[in-house]
């Protein structure tokens, strides 16, 4: 297939769409960059698979079956050259391929974020006392959920990972051999890279962005704030896009330093890169991730990082030269570190500026274009079996 030559993708995956919130955050920016180029692409969403069953087991367990009577209607407009499905979604689609149906269309099996992964997170928070996983659902969700995702790699023609941690589980787990699995990182739009101030206006204090939920080391963020407020330290707050009222949130803090913390609902992409623009510290505290798009985020615009080594702060953080690195489930270290950096402007600016430069590259037009590298890979090797 000639370079030049135009492609129908579509996009599909089990989640709400909502382009504010992660893996829809994905496909929102990743159609757009697609169109850009002249593309076309559709995406399917979960009310496009079908509003039921709503019950979270049961959608999981036939998610993939939604999801290939979904393509089955969108494909009445005419085939596609790429159906890309997140995670299990293509599993049905992939097994009618191997019995010989969909022959021109390849099929990109995307992962944002390895769920065999995150499941040993559960496990962990589980042993950490914060999350209960009773003997039923440790059996359940590797029956219906985390087999299915196996599978759907394996029936893939390509397989699109995040990091270099999931592609050395998708190889130690025999999905896909090596050199059909490709690691496709995420960006951030090119219109917040070019028009980054040369100054920002800083000084409000901590930020916290993204769900507030165990994976996200919630608990050990309260834990640092109390530490930080008993050693006489006590920076501003603000947790951005919890998905929670704020009640709830505040509600999880010490009641001294509740003052001291501020809760926005999700906001527009504008208002999020302000944030970053105004606040002097990124803390991500996460004990799991599948990439952490705020990290990159954040970075682009100059804001220093203290960060786990989840998802893609593993290669972005490099400790002291791009930001400072923490111990996963650490308060201590975690705590230690904010105030370290709270207390040596010279230092915060000299991590942002190395940050940004270190992520400048990393835009959405960039990983569309990785991304159609994949696509096209994919439909050489159909096109010449």
């Amino acid at each position: 297939m000639p370079n030049g030559h135009s492609l129908r993708v579509l996009l599909v995956g089990d989640y709400d769409d909502d382009p504010r919130l992660g893996s829809a955050k994905v496909v929102h920016k990743l159609r757009e960059e697609l169109h850009e180029a002249g593309h076309v692409c559709d995406a399917l969403f979960k009310r496009d698979l079908g509003v039921s069953p709503r019950g979270r087991h049961a959608r999981q367990l036939l998610s993939p079956a939604l999801s290939a009577r979904a393509i089955r209607r969108a494909e009445r407009g005419g085939c596609y050259d790429v159906v890309d499905a997140a995670s299990a979604e293509g599993l049905w689609y992939g097994a009618q391929k191997k019995l010989g149906m969909h022959r021109r269309t390849a099929l990109i099996c995307r992962s944002h974020g390895l769920e065999h992964l995150n499941y040993a997170r559960m496990l962990d928070d589980s042993r950490e006392g914060l999350l209960p996983k009773p003997w039923t659902r440790r059996l359940w969700y590797p029956l219906s959920r985390l087999s299915q995702v196996a599978a759907a790699a394996r029936l893939a023609d390509r397989l699109i990972l995040l990091n270099e941690n999931d592609r050395e589980f998708a190889l130690s787990r025999g999905w896909q051999p090596s050199e059909r699995i490709d690691v496709v990182p995420h960006g951030v739009s090119t219109a917040f890279v070019a028009d980054r101030p040369a100054e920002s206006r800083r000084g409000a204090g901590l930020l916290f962005c993204g769900s507030w939920d165990h994976v996200k080391g919630v608990s050990y963020l309260v834990d640092a704030v109390a530490r930080l407020a008993d050693e006489g330290c006590q920076p501003p707050l603000t947790i951005l896009g919890p998905g929670r009222p704020a009640h709830d949130v505040l509600a999880c803090f010490r009641e001294d330093t509740r003052r001291l913390i501020t809760v926005t609902d999700r906001v527009c992409e504008g208002r999020v890169v302000d944030e970053y623009r105004r606040h002097d510290l990124l803390v991500f505290p996460s004990t799991y991730e599948g990439f952490g798009l705020v990290v990159v985020e954040a970075m682009s615009q100059g804001l220093p990082v203290v960060a786990t080594t989840a998802g893609c702060a593993s290669g972005l953080v490099r400790d002291g030269q791009t930001g400072l690195r923490v111990p996963a489930r650490d308060a201590v270290a975690l705590a230690s570190s904010i105030r370290a950096l709270m207390e040596a402007p010279d230092e915060r600016r000299r991590l942002g500026d190395n940050g940004a430069r270190a992520v400048a590259a990393m835009t959405w037009r960039e990983t569309a274009r990785r991304t159609v590298d994949v696509y096209r890979r994919a439909l050489d090797v159909g096109r010449s079996s």
